[in-house]
């Protein structure tokens, strides 16, 4: 058993690594492609932006995770993160833009139904993307 732990300790690390690095990347995109600064909100105790951000990560966290246990190579999980990662970014604009195009305000002024709502949308997303990653 103790053989087989380290044999598999290179691979954890570099997926886990890859995994950390995407999930990165994500928030660092995401935070900079929304209108609110989510990131200040919550430093000022804004639970609305808390809520929002934490279901989006949930949201994109959910299929790499998936893709991780399914995926043939880093590489391979990389790219289906990727997409994980694009299909959050949609569900944002989708929401701002289309349904409702206040919510980023509404966030910013606090409005804890409209970060539950995005981050909802978005963990609900995301559980639907993970189901659609696996083989």
């Amino acid at each position: 058993m103790f053989g087989y732990f380290i044999g598999a300790l290179p691979d954890f690390l570099a997926y886990f690594a890859a995994a950390v690095t995407l999930a990165a990347l994500f928030l660092f995109v995401y935070v900079r492609l929304t209108p609110h600064r989510e990131l200040a909100l919550i430093r000022d105790g804004n639970s609305a932006a808390a809520t929002q951000l934490s279901g989006t990560f949930l949201g994109f966290a959910i299929p790499v995770a998936t893709v991780i246990a399914h995926s043939v190579s880093i590489p391979d999980m990389m790219l289906w993160g990727a997409v994980a990662a694009m299909v959050q970014l949609l569900v944002f604009l989708v929401i701002a833009r289309l349904v409702f195009a206040g919510i980023s305000a509404r966030i910013a002024e606090g409005c804890t139904a409209s970060g539950i709502f995005v981050g909802g949308i978005g963990l609900g997303i995301g559980i639907l993307q993970a189901a659609c990653m696996i083989p």
